[in-house]
């Protein structure tokens, strides 16, 4: 798994606007969304990497402390853990929207939900993660690499 994902690299390095000329394929939003595994677990080992590697950047090079990122191991019903990655704002809210309901003020909200009302939020995240991009070049490359290992789980 090692060469093929030193291959795509080599690669990425020969094209590495890749992410950006594509048009914002890739977005900060949609790695702190996904909750899938992929059913490789060498695969799925490789792209959570990639992502905690661009999540670690992008929370050492952020000047805005609701948009840190921490990601934790969760579980749906018990017996499936997940990676779960949320921003300081929407952990924020949850605990909110969690005391209220214990509290009887509000009904319980989804994780979808509660994002929903932060589109706007999640999109300033969105536009802070792509300027990093712009700026840093090993985060573009570790992005682009993250890109390709998934359009290979794709293409098969």
């Amino acid at each position: 798994m090692k060469s093929i994902i030193q291959s795509l690299s080599l690669i990425l390095m020969l094209n590495s606007s890749h992410v950006i000329a594509q048009g914002e394929l890739l977005r900060l939003s949609t790695i702190i969304s996904t909750e899938e595994s992929v059913f490789e677990p060498q695969i799925q080992r490789d792209i959570e990497n990639l992502e905690d590697e661009l999540i670690a950047i992008f929370n050492e090079s952020n000047a805005v402390k609701d948009f840190e990122i921490t990601c934790l191991k969760e579980t749906h019903n018990g017996s499936y853990f997940f990676r779960a990655c949320d921003p300081v704002f929407l952990i924020k809210e949850r605990q909110a929207n969690s005391v209220a309901w214990r509290a009887g003020r509000e009904k319980l909200l989804t994780k979808e939900a509660i994002a929903s009302k932060f589109s706007d939020k999640l999109h300033e995240l969105d536009m802070a993660f792509s300027k990093m991009l712009h700026e840093d070049k090993s985060a573009l490359q570790i992005a682009n690499s993250l890109i390709a290992l998934k359009e290979t789980l794709d293409s098969e």
